[in-house]
């Protein structure tokens, strides 16, 4: 199953269109994730979750953990605010660091990072604007799934102004394309 995780606060928005165009070419089974649904809290830094296991907060980052774990690749999307990814994206960023102390996946190098689950999945990242900014929020999802060892396929910026990228086709047919690469990437 390919998860679909949606940072923007309007579900008929640009990045949610692209993270489905995204999915929808990947084909074979897929969910998306709304942020805005998840009822996320922030992270308060207090490190618990590396000497419990997990995180002690139980909202909807605790049903996400186990999805992203099982996920067979990721599609990560966030609108691009202020020239940086959206509040709700940022929040399951900084939640995700409990992923790390579940006793999954590859040990991180230094030992307080835990371990990696999500290495070695194959990830996509998309971002939609209305005028500049998106290479920075290209950025910093590159970052967080770099740092989880992602096997990132490709990224998408679209710069779209007020318009819908539903009607911009040279957008669709790009978001199409990120896609089949992701698709590619799970058959090797």
């Amino acid at each position: 199953m390919i998860l679909g995780i949606c940072g923007s606060g309007r579900k008929e928005g640009n990045t949610g269109a692209l993270i489905e165009a995204v999915l929808a070419a990947a084909g074979g089974p897929a969910e998306m994730v709304w942020l805005i649904d998840a009822n996320i809290g922030y992270c308060t830094g207090c490190m618990r979750c590396a000497f419990e296991g997990g995180c002690w907060q139980q909202d909807g980052m605790s049903a996400l953990y186990p999805r992203l774990i099982d996920a067979e690749a990721i599609v990560y999307g966030s609108p691009c605010y202020y020239g940086n990814v959206s509040g709700l994206f940022k929040s399951f960023m900084d939640r995700s660091i409990a992923l790390g102390y579940m006793g999954i996946g590859k040990e991180a190098e230094i030992a307080m990072h835990g371990r990696k689950p999500l290495a070695g999945k194959p990830a996509a990242i998309v971002g939609a604007v209305a005028g500049h900014g998106i290479d920075a929020v290209l950025k910093v999802m590159e970052d967080y799934a770099g740092y989880a060892e992602m096997n990132i396929v490709g990224k998408l910026g679209a710069a779209a102004g007020m318009d819908d990228v539903r009607d911009k086709p040279d957008i669709m047919a790009a978001a199409r394309d990120l896609g089949v690469k992701l698709a590619r990437a799970l058959k090797q």
